[in-house]
């Protein structure tokens, strides 16, 4: 892979840009369409908290129904 401190100002269609994850950083680099690769300085990953999302739309809609008729039963006894 070829280190460069200079991207070009314009790239040529096909231009991909690629993140790669590895453990807690994130390896970077712009894969040009002939193969070539530049390399770019790695990072440090960022972590996301995403308690209440869920990737089953079903279930998340079950759970949100679930929450708003626990909610509307305590609003009810007080």
């Amino acid at each position: 892979m070829r280190k460069s401190t200079r991207l070009p100002t314009r790239f040529p269609p096909g231009t991909k840009y690629v993140l790669e994850s590895h453990g807690g950083t994130v390896r970077r680099y712009v894969e040009l369409p002939d193969g070539r690769r530049i390399s770019l300085p790695s990072r440090k990953a960022l972590t996301c908290c995403a308690a209440d999302a869920t990737l089953v739309p079903a279930l998340a809609q079950a759970e949100a129904a679930e929450t708003g008729r626990r909610r509307a039963k305590v609003s009810a006894t007080r």
